[in-house]
């Protein structure tokens, strides 16, 4: 074994020591009257003689030996300083010797990674300078949790260092980066979304507003048509001579015409027709009365009709003129720069993840490569936004989506495969943690029957025996509590966190009674349930396909193979929920006997209803998933169980 190899080994004893450091530190904490170690000793009223001449007495200088209280509160201090400067050393020493063995022993390099991954993401070190302060400030209460909080992370940490299995262990710390990755992912392509449809949006605009400037130009001319009608009009009632007059008539007549064309065509236009009021639909009859009295030889209703007319042109034209203004604001060089500006922040977040994609091992390849060509139609896309040309821009944006849709689908692929190696691993150690606890279980009844008859006449005997049971019972309890944060970390099936959950608080109630000494008959059937739960949960294991359940809506698989498969996942899921039921069934059960006819619920009894509330509502939400997996397709929803 090489030299670095050799100082691996031990990385661990220093976090036994440093385990074994804080300890005390916790019961110092914990203690009742504590609060008292902070404070200094309270001046008591001298009740003493006064000295004799004779006695003699202290100089000013002499040293007063420190109280028990403070002397517990400069070592506490101390201790947790000392354990903060260990911590810190002992994260060099991981960072120095993952750096040595990484050509010499890989594997070992990769523990040491993964265990200083988890220290600094965990932040340890920072946690125990703070709770180093909160001791100093005498908040007790804090400090105990975060102390607390530190055992625990110390201890996964000496996990880490000395797991058998690091493959599995590193496959979880990929199954993060994975799902981290990802969702950064899905962050990069929504923003890009965002942009491409801005860039889209930006043409439309850009071209409805070239269209309005269009129109604007044409009730233009039919303004300054009509205008000249008012004027001809005018002009024939102060003609001289009837020819004159008839002339000028025919000429506004004439001109009306025009006008009445234009604005029917103006009025048609689908950027017009739908807006309301409808000033160029209500200006036309105006025309044509202006026409009709002019051709009558009527001039001053002509007149008051032509002007109406006008007046409602003048009302589309401003109202056009309103439109062309929000449209060109939509579009002004400040939103384009915006979204330049935005742009440029997505490309930098697509270039960061393509930087750190390497870490993902043969699924960060082709994301790198798709990242990379993706960041170059996003720098595209800034130059020709910063052109204000949403076109070219929208083209850009497009490409660099469709290759983030395509490193979504890649690593998404990825995880599926993942998530598959880690659920088959998973499934064999369920099944084969499950039938250990079984065993385990199944001696734990065995000795509670034993222990029973002493246990009614209070053995001291027996009731350490069941002290002892209660412990075994609580170290199963713990193992379900570890499968079952492995169990929703794969995601592994629907109804099974809950069947696991379900267990443990069943583990966790025998735990109570045996070590309230409690060996009685509905004890010992509670165990029996456990048994029997254990036994139900292996058998549904076993037919619980690892691969992810197919999305809601999907036919069952044409192929034999595949349908047996999901089948079986289906048979399993719902012998979990038939188990879970059955048990919630008995509980309400057990809990209807005991509720008293006329008088008032007690506290405890409404705490026990609540709590078969929480796990009957927890029970469907896994049924309600399950009958999703089997909506038919385009149905959509909830299904109503």
């Amino acid at each position: 074994m090489s030299f670095p190899s050799q100082c691996l080994w031990r990385l661990p004893l220093m976090l036994l020591v440093l385990l074994a450091s804080m300890a005390p530190s916790r019961a110092a904490v914990a203690q009742d009257g504590i609060d008292d170690i902070f404070d200094p000793p309270a001046s008591k009223p001298s009740t003493q003689a006064k000295p004799d001449a004779s006695t003699p007495t202290s100089s000013p200088s002499s040293t007063v030996d420190p109280s028990p209280l403070a002397r517990d509160r400069g070592r506490i201090g101390f201790t947790q300083e000392n354990v903060a400067a260990q911590m810190a050393e002992l994260e060099e020493r991981m960072f120095r010797l993952s750096e040595a063995l990484l050509n010499l022993e890989p594997e070992n390099a990769s523990r040491l990674r993964l265990a200083l991954k988890f220290s600094r993401e965990e932040l340890i070190l920072q946690q125990m300078r703070d709770t180093q302060a909160l001791l100093e400030e005498a908040q007790l209460s804090k400090a105990e949790t975060e102390v607390r909080q530190l055992l625990a992370k110390l201890e996964h940490l000496r996990n880490v260092l000395l797991a058998e299995d690091l493959d599995f262990e590193l496959k979880l710390a990929r199954l993060r980066q994975l799902r981290e990755t990802l969702a950064q992912l899905e962050r990069i392509i929504k923003e890009e979304q965002r942009e491409l449809a801005w860039s889209r949006e930006a043409i439309e605009t850009q071209a409805e507003a070239s269209r309005l400037r269009s129109l604007r130009d044409d009730l233009e001319s039919i303004i300054r048509n009509q205008q000249d009608v008012i004027e001809t009009t005018n002009s024939g009632k102060e003609a001289s001579t009837p020819e004159d007059r008839g002339k000028a008539v025919a000429s506004a007549i004439a001109g009306e015409a025009g006008v009445r064309e234009a604005a029917g065509a103006l009025a048609a236009d689908p950027l017009v027709a739908d807006r309301e009021p409808a000033w160029i639909k209500q200006a036309i009859p105006h025309v044509d009365d202006t026409t009709t009295h002019l051709e009558t030889g009527k001039l001053d209703p002509a007149l008051d009709a032509g002007q109406q007319a006008l007046d409602l042109f003048l009302k589309e034209r401003d109202r056009l003129d309103e439109r062309i203004a929000e449209a060109e604001a939509a579009i002004s060089e400040d939103q384009f720069r915006q979204f330049e500006r935005d742009q440029n922040r997505n490309r930098d977040a697509t270039d960061a993840l393509s930087r750190v994609s390497s870490r993902l091992g043969d699924a960060g390849i082709a994301l790198q490569k798709n990242l990379i060509d993706a960041s170059g139609s996003m720098r595209d896309a800034e130059g020709n936004l910063a052109q204000t040309e949403p076109e070219p821009a929208a083209t850009d944006q497009l490409d660099a989506l469709k290759k983030l849709l395509e490193s979504r689908e890649t690593l998404a692929g990825a995880l599926e495969e993942l998530l598959v190696e880690l659920r088959t691993e998973l499934q064999a150690q369920i099944i084969a943690d499950l039938t250990e606890m079984y065993e385990a279980q199944v001696a734990i009844r065995e000795s509670t029957e034993a222990q029973a008859p002493r246990a009614a006449e209070q053995s001291r005997t027996a009731l350490i025996a069941l002290a002892g049971l209660a412990k075994s019972e609580s170290e199963l309890a713990a193992r379900i509590e570890q499968l079952t944060d492995l169990v929703e970390i794969t995601e592994f099936g629907i109804a099974l966190p809950t069947s696991l959950r379900v267990l443990g608080r069943e583990m966790l109630a025998v735990e109570a009674l045996l070590k309230a000494g409690d060996a009685t008959q509905s004890t010992i059937d509670l165990e029996r349930r456990i048994e029997e739960d254990l036994l139900g949960l292996i058998q549904a294991m076993r037919r619980l396909p690892p691969s992810t359940p197919p999305p809601p809506g999907t036919p069952l698989p044409s192929e034999p193979r595949d349908r047996e498969r999901e089948l079986n996942r289906l048979v399993a899921e719902l012998k979990m929920i038939r188990m879970l039921q059955t048990r919630l069934n008995d509980e309400t059960v057990i809990v209807d006997e005991t509720r008293p006819e006329d008088s008032p619920l007690s506290a405890e009894l409404r705490r026990e209803i609540d709590a078969l509330r929480n796990n009957q509502d927890e029970i469907r939400e896994s049924l309600s998933k399950i009958g999703r997996q089997l909506e038919p397709p385009g149905l959509g929803g909830q299904v109503d169980l």
